[in-house]
C-alpha cells in the first residue's frame, strides 16, 4: 500500500496525490469513478459485521462511496482535523451542520451577512418547524457575541470574510467565548478555502465549503463539503447525511477532486487579478468604496493579516451614482458576464441588493447599487480594460 504520509507536506501534495491509492486501481493515475449504486457481499455475516470506517469495505452509494471517499480523504488532509464529509450542495451541507448541530428549543447567533438561503432557513423551517430562535449580529465586534451568545445558545454561524460587504469575524475570540459558554462555531470558508484559511486551527468546530466554488473551479459542478475536528460530531454528520440522503454522487466527486488539483495555482491567479481590479478600482473617480480584505483601507485588514495568508477573485463596490447607474455600467461590461456565483474561471458581475429595501439595505451595510465581481481566469489586464470601458457608459 503506499506510504500517503508523503503527500501531507504541503496542500498541494494533498490535492494532487493524497488518498489515491493506485494499486487499487491499476495505477491509474487518475482514479475511476466508481458509479456503482451498491457493493455486493460472500456472506450475510460479511453484510451485518462489516465496518464503515474501513475506507475500502462499502455497502451502498447513499450512504458512502470510493470516489467520494478520496474528495474526502483530500478535504481533511487540507482542513487538519478528524473527518470532512461531502454533500450534494453547499445548501445541504449547511442545513445539516445546523440540525445536527441545533438542538429543538435552542438558540443560534448568525450574522447578518451570511449567505442569504441559509439565513431563510433559520428564519423559516428552523423557527417555525423546530423552535429555535435566531440573533443577527453584524459580527465586526467581539462585543456582540459576548452579549448574544447564552448558554442556551448551541451554534454560532460565521462567514469570513462574508461576500458582498467582505466583513469579517475575529474567529478565534468568537470561538473562546462561544466555548466558555458550550456552543459550536460553524464557518462557511468558501471564499478562503482551506489553502489561506485554517478555521479549525483558529478555534471552529466545523468548517463549510460550497464546493461548486472555488474547489470545483469549473462553473460545472454543485456541491458541499463539511469538515470537523470532534469524533463524536463527526458520526452524527454521517448518520444524518445517510438519512437525508445528502451524499453527492460519484461522478460530482470526481469533478471535485479533478478541481481541487489545479485549485491552489488558480486562486493565486484570482487573487492577483482580484488585488489590480480592487486597486484600479479604488482610485477610479466615479467609485466611492471598495470592498477587499486585501486592501490596505480595508477596515478589518489587520484581522485579514492575522488569520488569512491571502485572498481570493471576490470583490466589491459602490459607485458615485444611482442604482440605475450601477445596473447600466454591469449590462455594459463585455468579459464580466451577469451571473449569481463565482468561483469558476469566468469572471462575474452582480448587483446583490437591487431588489433590497432600503431597510435591508441598511442592515446589511451595502447601498442598492453595490456591484459585486469576480476576477476570473481571463487576464488581469482585459478586466480592467473591459471596465473602463464600462465605466465610460455612465
Amino acid at each position: 500500500m503506499s506510504d500517503q504520509n508523503q503527500y501531507l507536506k504541503s496542500s498541494r501534495l494533498i490535492a494532487a496525490h493524497y488518498g489515491e491509492e493506485y494499486e487499487h486501481y491499476y495505477n491509474a493515475v487518475v482514479p475511476p469513478i466508481f458509479m456503482n449504486s451498491l457493493n455486493v457481499f460472500e456472506t450475510l455475516d460479511d453484510y451485518y459485521d462489516f465496518d464503515r470506517r474501513d475506507k475500502h469495505k462499502y455497502c451502498y452509494g447513499r450512504v458512502q462511496n470510493p470516489t467520494v471517499s478520496i474528495l474526502e480523504d483530500k478535504i481533511c488532509a487540507l482542513e487538519h482535523w478528524v473527518g470532512a464529509l461531502a454533500f450534494s450542495s453547499g445548501m445541504a451541507a449547511a442545513v445539516t451542520a445546523v440540525l445536527t448541530g441545533g438542538r429543538a428549543g435552542s438558540h443560534v447567533v448568525c450574522i447578518r451577512n451570511a449567505y442569504g438561503p441559509l439565513k431563510d432557513f433559520l428564519s423559516g423551517y428552523c423557527r417555525e418547524h423546530m423552535n429555535i430562535a435566531t440573533t443577527y449580529v453584524d459580527g465586526d465586534r467581539l462585543e456582540e457575541f459576548e452579549e448574544s451568545i447564552s448558554e442556551g445558545t448551541d451554534l454560532v454561524i460565521l462567514e469570513s470574510p462574508s461576500s458582498v460587504v467582505f466583513s469579517l469575524q475575529d474567529i478565534r475570540g468568537v470561538a473562546e467565548i462561544a466555548g466558555r459558554r458550550g456552543a459550536r462555531v460553524y464557518i462557511d470558508n468558501t471564499f478562503c478555502t482551506s489553502v489561506y484559511q485554517q478555521p479549525l486551527d483558529l478555534g471552529a468546530d466545523i468548517v463549510m465549503h460550497t464546493t461548486s466554488k472555488y474547489i470545483g473551479g469549473h462553473s460545472d459542478v454543485i456541491g458541499g463539503m463539511l469538515a470537523v475536528k470532534d469524533p463524536e460530531l463527526m458520526k452524527r454528520l454521517l448518520s444524518y447525511r445517510e438519512l437525508f440522503g445528502g451524499i453527492p454522487g460519484p461522478m460530482e466527486a470526481w469533478l471535485m477532486i479533478r478541481g481541487l488539483r489545479t485549485m491552489e495555482v488558480r486562486i493565486e491567479q484570482h487573487q492577483a487579478s482580484a488585488m489590480a481590479v480592487a486597486r484600479f478600482l479604488e482610485q477610479h473617480p466615479k467609485v466611492r468604496k471598495v470592498n477587499y480584505p486585501g486592501l490596505p483601507s480595508h477596515p478589518q485588514y489587520e484581522l485579514m493579516k492575522r488569520q488569512q495568508s491571502g485572498n481570493t477573485g471576490l470583490l466589491s463596490f459602490e459607485i458615485k451614482g444611482t442604482a440605475e447607474d450601477a445596473a447600466k455600467l454591469a449590462e455594459s461590461l463585455k468579459i464580466f458576464k451577469i451571473g449569481v456565483s463565482w468561483g469558476g474561471f469566468e469572471s462575474l458581475v452582480f448587483l446583490p441588493h437591487a431588489r433590497l429595501t432600503e431597510e435591508s439595505c441598511r442592515l446589511l451595510r451595502g447601498d442598492k447599487n453595490i456591484i459585486r465581481i469576480h476576477c476570473g481566469l481571463e487576464g488581469t489586464e482585459a478586466l480592467i480594460s473591459d471596465l473602463e470601458n464600462a465605466f465610460l457608459q455612465i
